[in-house]
């Protein structure tokens, strides 16, 4: 396919500079497929490259497109594509990684030191089309899935992850922060079997919506501490699992000191600053601390798909809906955490 596109780009090396430009519609290699973008959401990623943070300044080498949470139909394949056909419909695993180190080999792609990402290192999906390799494509074609709800299986992934690393099956969790992966995160952890879903979350709105998504219950850690309410809701032992999508210094402390005797605390999302927790008293009680990375590949992409043939309905998360032009704005909304999963519309 020829012609222009249009393109949210990160043009410089520096704060701000995001601009919508127009660029050729980007072709295909042998073992590409060229996407036609019906759904882009909003990350806290893209916020972290418009405000040129550390992590950004590391890793890319502008211009850039950005994004890399998305859904479309494929348009074109490449001569070499053989499980990917044009009409499909897609989302996508946003990172790349090369196959070929010991790290991959050990089945272990979702932390490759060689990964490549969608919307950093190369060209992302903030755009009208987009071009990724035929093995990171997500091929799910039940009509009845929005583009929207589609555009979130890559975040939805991270949450599986973070979620599912302990079986939860008739066992009570933890999760801190509700927002849009933690509240992914109590839905999936619905889905899998929790016995009891705590939530620690300061925010009413999303305080009541992680109600409504079945949490059992829901304590402020601002108005309330934290690891009393916690121990008085499981008997004085704690819970089994605590799940962090916060990166809160404070909600990490706590669950130190909550956790379960051999629980484990599971570190989705990371905190800017070190935390300071006494590890002797951890430690003894035989707990352990699990980062998560990612999405395991392509293992909880299949997790997906089970859960969303089960009727995970991610509709509640999207709280708004914009015009690609006004990626801004998007940006902005999620930056001040006033939104749940922002979607742009190309």
């Amino acid at each position: 396919m020829t012609g222009t596109m249009q393109a949210v780009v990160k043009t410089a090396a520096a704060a701000g500079s995001i601009a919508m430009q127009t660029l050729p519609i980007p072709q295909p290699g042998p073992r590409e497929i060229l996407v036609r973008v019906k759904a882009a959401a909003v990350c806290g990623t893209d916020v972290h490259i418009r405000r040129w943070n550390p992590w950004a300044q590391a890793r890319m080498n502008p211009p850039v497109v950005i994004g890399h949470e998305f859904s479309g139909e494929v348009v074109e394949t490449g001569s070499e594509v053989r499980t990917v056909r044009v009409g499909d419909r897609v989302s996508a695993e946003s990172h790349i990684p090369c196959n070929t180190c010991p790290i991959c080999h050990e089945g272990n792609r979702h932390v490759c030191p060689n990964t490549r990402c969608i919307g950093v290192h190369q060209d992302g999906c903030f755009a009208q089309y987009i071009v990724i390799p035929e093995e990171i494509a997500f091929v799910y074609n039940d009509p009845s899935l929005p583009w929207e709800q589609l555009a979130l299986m890559e975040p939805l992934g991270v949450a599986v992850h973070g979620i599912t690393d302990v079986p939860l099956a008739a066992k009570t969790v933890a999760i801190i922060g509700a927002g849009p992966l933690g509240q992914m995160g109590i839905l999936t952890a619905r889905l899998t079997g929790a016995a009891r879903v705590i939530v620690l979350e300061p925010d009413r709105k999303r305080a009541a919506l992680a109600e409504k998504l079945g949490a059992d219950h829901v304590i402020d850690p601002l108005s309330e501490d934290p690891v009393a309410a916690v121990k008085a809701l499981t008997g004085g032992f704690g819970p089994h699992v605590a799940v962090d999508f916060s990166g809160s210094q404070a909600g990490l402390a706590a669950a130190m000191q909550y956790l379960r005797p051999e629980g484990q605390l599971t570190c989705v999302a990371l905190p800017d600053q070190p935390v300071s927790v006494s590890i002797s008293d951890f430690g003894y009680r035989g707990c352990s601390i699990r980062g998560i990375a990612g999405r395991r590949m392509y293992e909880n992409w299949e997790e997906i798909r089970g859960l969303l043939d089960r009727g995970l309905d991610l509709s509640p998360i999207v709280t708004h809906r914009l015009p690609l032009q006004e990626f801004a704005q998007g940006l902005d909304l999620t930056e001040q955490g006033a939104c749940g999963k922002c979607i742009l519309l190309p």
